[in-house]
């Protein structure tokens, strides 16, 4: 084959264009410290640096998460601690107003004391955090009580939980609800989302049970009312089981496990069981039972707390030491119903801490891996551009040699 000089000049451009294409890409990778610059040159490090990246950035998210759910619950376990204080001065207050030792008088000065109490107790109450009132469940924008009249403003039921999404299928409430905190956690059994307040038995037929009692099958006409929980409910089945039962000692009990009634015959004790209807599990089955129920904070009612101080003022403007001693309980109460929350969000603080701990760890060990995957080895990747800036150079050399002839040298 004839090798032409146009030949030996075509080539060594092509190979001296190689050896620039290879120097520009260690190049590249010495400036940008990255194995690759489009995907095209290593798809199995790009496919697994696009999972490593979506790793990090979930897990800084889920940091940013935690650091937000901890200011939150540092400024509600803050304005708990404040309200334990002013109960504490109030309970101070009251022992002194309860010896019976001052006149109307002094109570009625000790009583302006308790007046700025209340009011800084509903300011507590309708604190925020970064404009979002703390205590409103749901209802951030809207404030919690009316500092005028110390009713709920809104309604808040216990189940207004805010979650934070802390980890991949893991979240934790950060509030508390205002009813919670301000109703002693509500009234009543708890039952689902809400509070049963009463039950209630309607009219016959449904107001009826079969019973079978010591062998003996009659019925049992139970009054409808409206019963304050299934224990008076309990009581009144008790009543008229046993009216005109004889002898006494053979009495049926009736007591409220759970939410369900047990009966037991006096005669032969457990050994013996009273059957409802036809045998159905629940009393709510047998009776037509139908609970009525509130939010434990409810829009324009005053919650126990509140309630509580306004009992004390009322007391101590009419020197009234006995009920105000009385009071001391109610504020005891309350007082615990305060150090039950705080417990609550400190045990939901020390669990944000361990997550916040183990994110920090896991954004080291994904940024490690990351940098693993994408990273180059400067060294490594010095010695080959060196190497490679030699190759160019050398081919730079021999090509002026090649194209260094010209027709007048030929013509020699």
């Amino acid at each position: 084959m004839r090798i032409t000089n146009n030949m030996l000049i075509n080539n060594m451009i092509n190979y001296i264009g190689n050896n620039l294409t290879r120097m520009d890409k260690f190049q590249n990778q010495l400036a940008t410290g990255k194995k690759i610059s489009v995907p095209s040159d290593d798809p199995v490090v790009a496919a697994r640096a696009l999972k490593l990246r979506t790793d990090v950035a979930e897990v800084e998210q889920y940091r940013r998460n935690v650091k937000d759910a901890q200011s939150w619950m540092e400024i509600t376990e803050d304005t708990l601690a404040k309200m334990g204080d002013v109960l504490q001065r109030t309970r101070e207050l009251s022992v002194q107003g309860a010896n019976g030792t001052l006149t109307t008088d002094d109570s009625r000065k000790l009583n302006e004391e308790i007046k700025q109490l209340r009011a800084q107790l509903l300011h507590l109450g309708n604190s925020t955090y970064a404009g979002r009132y703390i205590f409103s469940g749901y209802k951030t924008d809207q404030k919690l009580l009316d500092e005028t009249t110390g009713n709920f403003a809104i309604s808040v039921s216990n189940s207004e939980n805010i979650k934070y999404e802390i980890g991949i299928g893991d979240d934790i409430g950060i509030n508390i609800p205002g009813g919670d905190l301000f109703d002693n956690g509500g009234r009543g059994v708890t039952t689902g989302n809400f509070d049963v307040v009463s039950l209630v038995v309607p009219a016959a037929p449904n107001n009826t049970l079969s019973v079978n009692l010591d062998g003996d099958a009659f019925v049992v006409n139970i009054t409808p009312n409206t019963y304050a929980d299934i224990n008076a409910l309990a009581g009144e089945i008790q009543l008229q089981i046993n009216a005109g039962k004889q002898p006494a000692t053979a009495a049926v009990t009736v007591t409220a496990v759970g939410n369900r009634l047990q009966f037991i015959s006096g005669s032969t004790g457990s050994a013996s069981f009273v059957n409802i209807d036809s045998g159905a599990s629940t009393a709510a089955a047998d009776l037509g039972l139908s609970a009525t129920t509130q939010t434990t904070g409810t829009s324009s009612q005053k919650g126990k707390l509140i309630d509580d101080f306004d009992q004390l003022v009322t007391a101590f403007n009419a020197g009234d030491n006995v009920t105000i001693g009385s009071l001391i309980a109610n504020l005891d109460i309350d007082m615990n119903n305060v150090l039950r929350i705080r417990a609550d969000i400190g045990a939901r603080m020390n669990r944000m801490e361990l997550t916040n701990n183990r994110l920090d760890s896991d954004n080291i060990s994904f940024t490690r891996l990351m940098s693993e995957n994408e990273d180059v080895d400067m060294a490594e990747t010095i010695m080959n551009l060196q190497n490679e800036e030699n190759v160019y150079k050398a081919s730079l050399s021999g090509g002026a040699r090649i194209i260094q002839p010209s027709l007048i040298d030929f013509l020699r």
